[in-house]
This record gives structure tokens, C-alpha cells and sequence, in this order.
């Protein structure tokens, strides 16, 4: 090698090295997914890949995204219309994700729209679906798979943002039910339940044996003990919260909420709340409340190597407009910090 490429190499290194540092410190990641991966409204982080799987509201597409913001197809296997809520079962070698139709999809159509609520369980490396548990039978009416979280045996639990109930897969026999139905998980004299107006939202499995789900609309949280759903309670709040969406169990005394919510200029506002308990979820208080940069629609969070990440779904557009929706092609993962 000659003297001057050998001294052009030497500059290049540490100019190389910062853009790494840089990328792995950064706060906002953005990514182009494309028409059918656009607005992600899950998020999930993978430490195989060493990326984020994103659902998408707009055509159902599942994608890895890179922390430099490397957007790859995971899967777009034709049965998927909306996806929201994804869960990494590294244990089991499995990705589990919801699936719906609540009318804004590519995919939507007469026969499907507010009748799929789905569970699709895919095999971690190879993409390929391993079963679809369908929750579509249970109730008559509009339906909507919102959000899943799984417990130590590897049971699924789902909320239904357009009726008062948890649904349950066991994993042992993959038969699904209905884990609760309670009037009090909806109001008794409830406004129409529309995608950006949803009842019980965000969910989260607790390890000492309950369940913490959002109401997006009223800014509840419920506790669901899982020996006697029944007996759920609502976990007392210094005040409700704004439109809790997706929820992260930090510790067992930590949990995140993610909010999204209508702001004094009309547009979209958001935060994300970090509330603590001390008497195992029968209440909650405020510990903090972060507002990244450029929130525009967050909706869930991941853990990644001890830090949150949410993702910006920007779903307002999409439902504001969904003939012109395809002309928002930009997205983002943004790290909270909370001081």
C-alpha cells in the first residue's frame, strides 16, 4: 500500500469509528418501510437480530428495523391486514403480533372490517407462521386485537379495544377463550368505540400472577389477577392518565405508559410516563414524565439493553385521511430518557 493510501485509511478510521458512536447513540432512529409497513403502530426489540420488529396499521407488513434505521420485510404473508401489538417469545423461538381490520388498511374490506381479531404466531428465524388463533368466534359485534403480552408458561393475553374483554390462548392446548368480560371494563353508556377512540388498549403481564391493561379512552389502568379475573380492580391514580397506549413493565414496581392525545393547536401531543407502586398495583404515582423530540403519535415501547425505545406511528394521519396516507412515508424510533 502506498504511504498516501495508507495515511487517506488512518483519517478514514476514527472518522468511521464516530459514525458508529454515533449511531449507537442516537436518540431518533427513522425509517422508510414502504406503503404496506407504513404507520408501526407495535414495536419490539430482537437481540438476535439486533433490531426492532415494527407491525404496520397500513398493510399488516412486519419489518426489522436497524438501529441505523435499515428497514427490512420480516414477513407479508397475505392474511395480515393491521398489526399492532408484537411480542418477541425468544424462549419458544416465536413472534406473536396482532391482526385486525379497522378500516384503514390497504387489505381492509366489507367482509373483514371491526370482524378479525387474531393472534398470529410466526417462528423467529424463519418467518414462517406457525398458527393463527382466531378470537372471532367468541363475540358477536365489532372486535379489535389490541395489544398481547405473555406469562411465564408462555399463555398469550389479549385486549379487545372494542369489547369489555381479555381474551386468553393457552399454549399448552393453543384453545382460546375468553380470560374475563366485565361491564366495568367499558363504560356503561359508552361513546362508539372507532380506531382512535379505543376502550382497554396496552397490556402487560406481571410476575407475581396479574395482568396491568389500559383503557385508552377513560385513562384507566386495570390489575387482573389471573387466579380470579373477575375480581379485577382499578388501580388507583393520582389522576387519569391522557390516552394510555401501550404499557412496559420496567420492574415490578416500574411500568411505562406510552400517550398519545389531542393537543391545544389540534394536532397530536404525547409523552411517556413512568409510573411506580408500592403495594403491588392496587395504586400508582408519578415518577416522570418524558416528552422526546418530535413525538408525533407514539404508541408502544420496547426494552433494549435497559433503555426504552418507542416507536412514532403517526397514526392520526392515517385515520384523518386514509385515500392520502401512502404520502406519509417517514417514521421513527425514538429512546426516552427519564430525568
Amino acid at each position: 500500500m502506498r504511504t498516501s493510501s495508507l495515511k487517506a485509511c488512518l483519517v478514514l478510521v476514527p472518522l468511521i469509528l464516530a459514525g458508529v458512536a454515533q449511531a449507537q447513540d442516537a436518540l431518533t432512529i427513522p425509517f422508510s418501510p414502504g406503503p404496506q409497513g407504513g404507520y408501526p403502530e407495535g414495536i419490539a426489540w430482537n437481540a438476535d437480530a439486533g433490531a426492532f420488529f415494527v407491525s404496520s396499521l397500513r398493510g399488516g407488513q412486519i419489518g426489522l428495523v436497524s438501529p441505523s434505521g435499515q428497514y427490512t420485510t420480516f414477513s407479508d404473508d397475505p392474511r395480515l391486514i393491521t398489526t399492532l401489538g408484537i411480542v418477541v417469545d425468544a424462549e419458544r423461538n416465536r413472534v406473536l403480533i396482532c391482526n385486525e381490520d379497522v378500516g384503514i388498511s390497504s387489505k381492509s374490506s366489507d367482509g373483514t372490517r371491526t370482524r378479525v381479531a387474531q393472534v398470529v404466531e410466526f417462528d423467529l428465524d424463519t418467518g414462517a407462521v406457525r398458527h393463527v388463533h382466531d378470537f372471532s368466534s367468541l363475540t358477536s359485534g365489532p372486535i379489535l386485537a389490541n395489544d398481547l403480552t405473555i406469562d411465564r408458561d408462555g399463555n398469550i393475553y389479549v385486549t379487545d379495544s372494542f369489547q369489555p374483554q381479555i381474551y386468553k390462548v393457552d399454549h399448552a392446548t393453543k384453545a382460546v377463550s375468553v380470560l374475563v368480560r366485565s361491564e366495568r371494563l367499558m363504560p356503561a353508556d359508552p361513546t362508539e368505540a372507532v380506531g382512535t377512540k379505543p376502550y382497554l388498549n396496552g397490556i402487560v403481564y406481571h410476575p407475581d400472577g396479574f395482568l396491568i391493561a389500559s383503557d385508552y379512552s377513560r385513562g384507566l389502568l386495570w390489575k387482573v389477577p389471573l387466579n380470579d379475573p373477575e375480581a379485577l380492580e382499578e388501580v388507583r391514580l393520582p389522576q387519569p392518565l391522557k390516552g394510555p397506549d401501550g404499557l412496559l413493565l420496567k420492574s415490578s414496581t416500574e411500568l411505562v405508559a406510552v400517550q398519545s392525545f389531542p393537543a391545544d393547536d389540534g394536532s397530536m401531543a404525547g409523552d411517556v410516563t413512568l409510573l411506580a407502586s408500592a403495594d403491588a398495583w392496587t395504586s400508582a404515582q408519578i415518577e416522570a414524565v418524558a416528552i422526546p423530540d418530535d413525538l408525533d403519535g407514539p404508541t408502544t415501547a420496547t426494552p433494549r439493553d435497559g433503555e426504552v425505545w418507542v416507536v412514532n406511528s403517526r397514526f392520526p394521519r392515517i385515520f384523518a385521511d386514509p385515500a392520502n396516507a401512502d404520502r406519509t412515508t417517514e417514521f421513527s424510533i425514538v429512546k426516552v430518557r427519564f430525568e
